[in-house]
């Protein structure tokens, strides 16, 4: 690893020795030779002589067994990473896989003995016997959720634990890799681990990070390197967060978007999972049990959108961490649970449905200065900023919640639901932990001594463009409909439901001229005190079922199968004032049948 420069990056280097020095005095295990005796507390014990352990296993034993899912039979190798083994390859081959360079203890524990009492191998059939009779002594076991991949998570009491691939922190102190508490963490390839020393202000100032973003040219050139630094912090932390934040960067050709995902790349090192024209398949099987993060470049909009799609329903579940069920080979259905933070970027933003526009932070990146081109950008020591950061969040954990609760109460000030508290707050609070107050101030950012409301009003809800096509859901639907044509014609125009409606509120037709039209989308008008005494205006009637009104809303998320749908059950989610289901009201004649109706109180939607 790269040190940093000056005193501070000499300690750090002499920290990180020191730290390998450890791990190499701790993991070296020196195996007797074929026919030595081994000494175990004391006594020499004889090849093939010893005493079983409280599951039948020799003592010291490099492979440890978890137990038995079905046929699978669950452990733990001699590298500490997890293994499965069937009974149809549990051969020597596999064996020999599961010790590794602890070929010495199987010649030890498990001997095959020659002529004159000479060891010539290893019996494998003693070695399977023995790690199914401990695997039937340990009982039932399935990977699930006891299995925790590289990446952040926490423990009972909160803590933060950092999976960096060949060894933990918990609470900032090392420890080796296997079981801790309730969950196996595996031994996997490594990930950059925290900092050796504090970093100081100073410190991360010097890695060039914030100048590196500043020469980007954001649509918010104040708020946007915030959230990026908050994302990159997030992704770091993985499952040790509650909800995990997307963010989609957007911008033409040229503005600088790869370059962008390079940066992340840079400062994240391997702990980013990079990748370009994927699949939601493809990207769970590659994140597997790691809470790593991944990013997307070029995730375009096209004329088949689904592939996309699923890449972001893939992030949306992410975010939560909610569980995906999926059939596999010969009937047996898998589960996977993700908690990975997801980067997306491309020229045109797919179309996103609205929920999960509600988790994700939109940036915008604009056109170069043609004044800048020859700005040198500053840079950044790869080896060295990940690493940092990684060190200030270890640091800061503990006051995580205290800042996430200031951010959400600001945020909420600006018009923010509960997601885009989670989502704005989960960020503002990441980015916090790993500036500071000292950076937050010297970059001219809010910071809590002076109160954080500002930030409900830089991050205002309404100023959002993510916000601006997530609307309510009873209000998305009655605009499809009130834009959706009849199939009448008046004078030689086909109408929307909404002309029509607002011709009869103007005068400008009659009532049954009106619901002649309407008829033919199997909808009516009628006056509004006929279902509220004392309003004005008019009344738009929508049957609950029946196939003409299916066919307004096929193909989209409040259709259905059939004459049945899901849009009555969307507009009643709209206010009582708006939307009347009272059932002493709503069974009206519509095409000479008596239908139940949701009805909608036009005038009262121009009041809202």
């Amino acid at each position: 690893m790269t040190a940093a420069k000056g005193t501070d990056g000499v300690a750090a280097a002499s920290e990180d020795a020191k730290r390998a020095l450890r791990r190499k005095q701790r993991d070296h295990v020196r195996d007797p030779d074929v026919g030595e005796v081994r000494l175990i507390e004391g006594e020499e014990v004889p090849p093939g002589r010893w005493s079983p352990d409280l599951w039948g296993l020799p003592p010291d034993c490099p492979v440890q067994v978890l137990g038995m899912d079905g046929d699978a039979l669950y452990v733990i190798d001699a590298l500490g990473q997890l293994a499965d083994i069937s009974d149809s390859n549990f051969g020597q081959n596999k064996v020999q896989r599961l010790f590794l360079h602890r070929m010495g203890y199987l010649y030890w524990a498990w001997p095959r003995f020659g002529q004159k009492g000479k060891i010539t191998g290893f019996d494998t059939v003693a070695v399977r016997d023995a790690l199914y009779k401990a695997a039937g002594r340990r009982g039932a076991w399935s990977p699930g959720d006891k299995v925790r991949g590289r990446g952040g998570w926490t423990d009972r009491a909160g803590n933060l634990v950092l999976h960096c691939g060949d060894v933990l922190y918990v609470k900032g102190r090392e420890q080796p890799i296997g079981n801790y508490e309730s969950h196996f963490y595996p031994r996997r390839p490594g990930l950059p681990e925290p900092w050796s020393l504090p970093v100081s202000d100073e410190s991360m100032d010097g890695t060039n990070l914030w100048a590196a973003l500043s020469t980007f040219t954001f649509e918010r050139p104040l708020v946007d390197p915030v959230l990026l630094i908050g994302w990159m912090a997030a992704a770091f932390l993985g499952a040790a967060l509650d909800w995990r934040p997307m963010i989609f960067v957007v911008g033409d050709r040229g503005v600088g978007k790869s370059s962008l995902q390079t940066l992340i790349k840079g400062v994240l090192g391997d702990a980013l999972i990079k990748a370009a024209d994927t699949t939601a398949a493809g990207i769970y099987q590659r994140v597997g049990q790691d809470s790593l993060p991944v990013a997307v470049d070029e995730l375009e909009a096209g004329a088949d959108n689904s592939r996309v799609l699923a890449v972001i329903k893939l992030a949306r579940l992410a975010a939560s961490g909610d569980m995906m069920m999926r059939g596999g080979s010969n009937h047996v259905g898998t589960s996977f649970r993700a908690f990975n933070c997801f980067l997306f970027s491309a020229i045109n933003r797919p179309p996103v449905p609205p929920q999960d526009l509600s988790r994700m932070a939109l940036i915008t990146l604009m056109p170069r200065d043609p004044s800048r081109t020859a700005e040198r950008v500053p840079v950044i020591d790869a080896d060295v900023v990940g690493r940092m950061m990684l060190r200030r969040l270890v640091d800061a954990w503990p006051h995580f919640q205290e800042f996430y609760a200031l951010y959400r109460a600001a945020l909420g000030k600006g018009g923010h639901d509960g997601r885009g508290q989670d989502t704005y707050g989960t960020l503002l609070t990441c980015a916090h932990l790993v500036l500071g107050d000292g950076l937050l101030e010297r970059y001219g950012l809010p910071t809590d001594a002076d109160g954080l409301d500002a930030w409900g009003e830089m991050l205002a809800a309404a100023s959002l463009p993510e916000r601006e096509d997530a609307g309510e859901n009873w209000r998305r639907c009655l605009g499809h409909l009130l834009t959706s044509r009849v199939e009448a014609w008046r004078h030689g125009i086909r109408h929307t439901v909404g002309q029509l409606m607002h011709e009869l509120q103007q005068g400008q037709c009659s009532l049954a001229d009106a619901n002649r039209d309407l008829a033919q989308a199997d909808l009516m008008a009628l006056p509004a005190a006929d279902v509220v005494p004392g309003a004005l205006g008019y009344a738009l009637a929508v049957p609950n079922s029946g196939p003409m009104i299916a066919q307004m809303f096929r193909g989209t998320e409040w259709g259905g199968d059939g004459g049945a749908g899901v849009w009555s059950a969307a507009l009643r989610q709209g206010p009582t004032r708006l939307v009347v289901t009272d059932k002493a009201k709503n069974k009206l004649r519509i095409n000479g049948m008596q239908r139940r109706c949701t009805i909608v109180m036009l005038l009262e939607l121009e009041r809202l």
